[in-house]
């Protein structure tokens, strides 16, 4: 006599399923805050890449005209007085001279003068609102060389 058997249909149940998403769920809340800090470290080390680009930029409009600029994106001129560095003053890529609107800035630079146009300090400040809650805080570097933060974390530069 045949007696029909009991068939178990394969698959997961619900608890293995629920196990399964809570493991995720996990391993996500342990990956993403790190991936942030990397992403913003990252943003910082470009940040601070500019402001050195934009300090020997500096440096070379000195040598040509014996005095800084506060014009960093302007054309370069003969006349000191309205040439800037034909830079971008932010982290935002730049096309063909014009920034790239698909492209988020995460640092705008500001260059102060000082001692009639002898002396000068760049500022890297952070935008965005991913950025903006770094603990580095603002970047500073001046014509001496100095460089500073103005957030409680250390190691920034």
């Amino acid at each position: 006599m045949n007696t029909p058997m009991a068939s178990k249909s394969a698959g997961f149940t619900l608890i293995e399923l629920m196990a399964v998403i809570a493991v995720l769920a996990i391993l996500a809340a342990i990956a993403l805050p790190s991936y942030e800090n990397y992403v913003r470290r990252a943003n910082r080390s470009e940040a601070k890449n500019l402001m050195l680009l934009i300090g020997a930029e500096q440096e070379k409009f000195f040598t040509a005209f014996n005095r800084y600029t506060a014009n960093v994106a302007g054309a370069r001129t003969g006349d000191p007085a309205t040439s800037g560095l034909n830079m971008g003053n932010s982290t935002q890529e730049l096309i063909g001279g014009v920034p790239d609107p698909s492209d988020q800035a995460y640092y705008v630079i500001a260059v102060a003068l000082a001692a009639g146009n002898l002396a000068y300090t760049l500022t890297a400040t952070p935008t965005g609102s991913f950025q903006a809650v770094d603990d580095c805080g603002n970047f500073t570097l001046t014509s001496a060389g100095q460089k500073d933060r103005s957030g409680t974390a250390l190691n920034c530069w």
